[in-house]
Protein backbone atom coordinates (compact mmCIF):
# COMPACT_ATOMS: atom_id res chain seq x y z
CA UNK A 1 0.00 0.00 0.00
CA UNK A 2 2.52 2.61 -1.51
CA UNK A 3 -0.24 5.19 -3.22
CA UNK A 4 -1.43 8.05 -1.16
CA UNK A 5 -5.74 8.46 -1.24
CA UNK A 6 -7.46 11.21 -0.66
CA UNK A 7 -11.29 10.02 -0.10
CA UNK A 8 -13.35 13.25 -1.19
CA UNK A 9 -17.00 13.80 -0.82
CA UNK A 10 -19.23 16.16 -2.53
CA UNK A 11 -20.81 18.86 0.06
CA UNK A 12 -24.31 20.38 -1.36
CA UNK A 13 -23.10 23.90 0.32
CA UNK A 14 -25.90 25.06 2.59
CA UNK A 15 -26.16 28.80 3.93
CA UNK A 16 -23.43 30.15 5.80
CA UNK A 17 -24.34 31.81 9.59
CA UNK A 18 -25.47 35.03 7.53
CA UNK A 19 -27.93 32.84 5.40
CA UNK A 20 -25.82 33.51 1.92
CA UNK A 21 -25.54 30.69 0.01
CA UNK A 22 -22.41 28.42 0.12
CA UNK A 23 -20.83 27.06 -3.05
CA UNK A 24 -21.30 22.92 -3.41
CA UNK A 25 -17.84 21.63 -3.65
CA UNK A 26 -15.71 18.27 -3.04
CA UNK A 27 -14.71 17.95 0.42
CA UNK A 28 -11.72 15.62 1.48
CA UNK A 29 -13.25 12.96 3.82
CA UNK A 30 -10.10 10.96 4.60
CA UNK A 31 -6.54 10.21 3.70
CA UNK A 32 -5.37 6.95 3.47
CA UNK A 33 -2.83 4.60 1.80
CA UNK A 34 -3.88 1.41 -0.59
CA UNK A 35 -2.76 -0.49 -3.37
CA UNK A 36 -3.57 0.57 -6.95
CA UNK A 37 -3.96 -2.27 -9.50
CA UNK A 38 -5.44 -1.53 -13.52
CA UNK A 39 -7.57 -3.77 -14.43
CA UNK A 40 -5.75 -7.01 -16.99
CA UNK A 41 -6.68 -6.83 -20.49
CA UNK A 42 -8.81 -9.76 -19.83
CA UNK A 43 -10.58 -7.83 -17.32
CA UNK A 44 -11.31 -4.83 -19.83
CA UNK A 45 -12.51 -6.89 -22.21
CA UNK A 46 -15.09 -8.40 -19.70
CA UNK A 47 -16.01 -5.32 -18.63
CA UNK A 48 -16.50 -3.35 -21.83
CA UNK A 49 -18.31 -6.74 -22.82
CA UNK A 50 -21.00 -5.86 -19.45
CA UNK A 51 -21.08 -2.50 -20.46
CA UNK A 52 -19.17 -1.60 -16.59
CA UNK A 53 -17.33 1.62 -16.46
CA UNK A 54 -14.73 0.29 -13.90
CA UNK A 55 -10.95 0.60 -14.85
CA UNK A 56 -8.93 -0.17 -12.03
CA UNK A 57 -9.24 -1.70 -8.33
CA UNK A 58 -7.81 0.13 -5.04
CA UNK A 59 -6.97 -1.55 -1.94
CA UNK A 60 -6.78 -0.36 1.25
CA UNK A 61 -7.53 -0.68 5.15
CA UNK A 62 -10.67 -0.67 6.19
CA UNK A 63 -12.62 2.73 6.82
CA UNK A 64 -16.11 3.07 7.61
CA UNK A 65 -18.71 5.54 5.76
CA UNK A 66 -17.29 5.21 2.07
CA UNK A 67 -19.55 4.42 -0.66
CA UNK A 68 -19.94 5.35 -4.47
CA UNK A 69 -21.05 8.83 -4.27
CA UNK A 70 -17.54 9.93 -3.23
CA UNK A 71 -14.31 10.43 -5.46
CA UNK A 72 -10.61 9.16 -5.25
CA UNK A 73 -7.51 11.44 -5.86
CA UNK A 74 -4.39 8.80 -5.54
CA UNK A 75 -0.77 10.56 -5.84
CA UNK A 76 1.82 8.93 -7.24
CA UNK A 77 0.71 7.52 -9.98
CA UNK A 78 2.07 10.05 -12.74
CA UNK A 79 3.32 13.74 -11.87
CA UNK A 80 -0.40 14.94 -10.84
CA UNK A 81 -2.34 13.20 -8.97
CA UNK A 82 -5.31 10.96 -10.93
CA UNK A 83 -8.60 11.36 -9.90
CA UNK A 84 -11.17 8.35 -9.91
CA UNK A 85 -15.09 7.79 -9.41
CA UNK A 86 -15.83 4.96 -6.87
CA UNK A 87 -18.39 2.29 -8.63
CA UNK A 88 -18.45 0.42 -5.94
CA UNK A 89 -16.96 -0.82 -2.15
CA UNK A 90 -16.29 -4.48 -1.32
CA UNK A 91 -15.67 -5.72 2.13
CA UNK A 92 -13.18 -8.47 2.94
CA UNK A 93 -14.70 -11.85 2.53
CA UNK A 94 -13.36 -12.77 6.36
CA UNK A 95 -14.32 -9.97 9.05
CA UNK A 96 -15.58 -7.34 6.49
CA UNK A 97 -13.42 -4.57 8.47
CA UNK A 98 -10.07 -5.44 7.64
CA UNK A 99 -9.90 -3.97 4.14
CA UNK A 100 -11.80 -2.25 1.17
CA UNK A 101 -11.53 -2.95 -2.09
CA UNK A 102 -12.91 0.14 -4.41
CA UNK A 103 -13.86 -0.16 -8.73
CA UNK A 104 -12.39 2.56 -10.14
CA UNK A 105 -14.03 4.48 -12.82
CA UNK A 106 -13.04 7.48 -15.07
CA UNK A 107 -13.92 10.55 -13.71
CA UNK A 108 -17.51 12.56 -14.86
CA UNK A 109 -17.10 15.37 -16.81
CA UNK A 110 -17.03 18.74 -14.74
CA UNK A 111 -15.12 17.30 -12.30
CA UNK A 112 -11.51 19.36 -12.00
Amino acid sequence: MDKLCIIEKYSEGGRDEDGFPLPAEWQEFTRLYGDFRPLSSQETISAQAAQVKTTARLVTHFVDGINSTMRVRIYGLSAEPELFGIDGVIRDNKTNRQHLTFELREPEIGWE
